[in-house]
């Protein structure tokens, strides 16, 4: 229960919140992150450090070009997909972030089409 309580105490933050949604959707360096999000670098790395420690976020590759993704770990029981979920993708901040990151990928020739990874879908019976 305690972990549960500390992970969604980890979430009480817009700018993670805001993170968490475009690690969702895509790896993302750093600079990535801070240039979508139009946050300091300093700031996103701050905030990554708190993600990583509660294992909402995972990284892969190795500093410079370390990039970060949703964790979904088994354990958690879809918690992570189920809160993502939660944030409207229609409207508001993480509507913008999610136009910015396909702006930024499309104008970018190492990814071509942007590419869209959807939240898994929770199978009923499937933890």
């Amino acid at each position: 229960m305690m972990i549960l309580a500390n992970r969604l105490k980890t979430l009480a933050d817009i700018d993670r919140l805001r993170i968490l949604g475009l690690c969702a959707r895509a790896d993302l360096t750093l600079c990535e992150l801070a240039e979508i999000l139009d946050l300091p670098r300093k700031r996103v790395e701050r905030h990554i450090a708190v993600l990583v420690a509660a294992n909402l976020v995972s990284c892969n590759g190795q500093c410079p070009r370390s990039s970060y993704h949703l964790s979904g770990r088994p354990e958690d029981g879809g918690l992570l997909e189920s809160l993502v979920d939660l944030i409207p993708h229609d409207r508001g901040c993480h509507y913008r972030d999610l136009r910015r990151l396909t702006a930024k990928r499309s104008a970018d020739p190492r990814y071509g089409r942007m590419e869209w990874r959807a939240p898994a879908q929770r199978q009923p019976g499937n933890r």
